[in-house]
């Protein structure tokens, strides 16, 4: 895709973010999969399930979890930006599983185009922070998700790579979220 053409934060995730480098590129995604596969741990996704995956970005997250969720499962790939849902499709077209995505153009806090109680796991990396309406997306995720449904979130929350300090574990924007941690 063209960067005239892109959206702002498509430009910075699909170029910017690693400067045109291949192996900047390459280096960026190794420091995430740790992270990927962390969030789909804690999701546990299994064979058959539906998994969301909010403010997909590049599907790192959704096209990870497919080898987990099986040929039968499905994987909806939400985000605002129109251009990622595309860069995904094509990368779904590439991984020949087009036909286990749904692409939707939806904010974490308004997902109106998917039913109460179809999926089975929610995913977010990296989201909540660009989140204005939280209280919004986190009552849409409980919507959506089916009796029993996981949702499993990462934010860096700012640490720079290091781990928070001991007294700040559970705690955001000096709130206990540990029964969100849990979940």
């Amino acid at each position: 895709m063209s960067t005239s053409t892109q959206d702002q934060w498509a430009q910075w995730l699909l170029e910017r973010r690693h400067g045109g480098d291949l192996e900047r590129h390459d280096s960026v995604i190794d420091a995430l999969i740790p992270v990927r596969d962390q969030v789909l741990d804690k999701a546990n996704p299994a064979q058959g399930e539906v998994l969301l995956d909010v403010g997909t970005g590049d599907g790192l997250i959704a096209f990870g979890a497919l080898p987990r969720l099986g040929e039968s499962g499905r994987i909806i790939l939400s985000d605002v930006s129109q251009d990622l849902l595309g860069q995904c499709r094509s990368i779904a077209q590439e991984l020949s599983v087009l036909h286990q995505c749904q692409f939707l153009e939806a904010s974490a806090d308004d997902l109106t185009a998917i039913e109460n109680e179809s999926v089975d796991v929610v995913t977010t990396r990296s989201v909540f922070i660009f989140v204005g309406a939280k209280q919004k997306a986190f009552q849409e995720f409980y919507r959506v998700l089916k009796p029993g449904g996981r949702l499993s979130m990462f934010e860096p929350i700012n640490r720079f790579g290091y781990p928070a300090p001991p007294h700040m574990f559970g705690v955001y924007e000096g709130y206990d979220v540990t029964p969100v941690m849990e979940i």
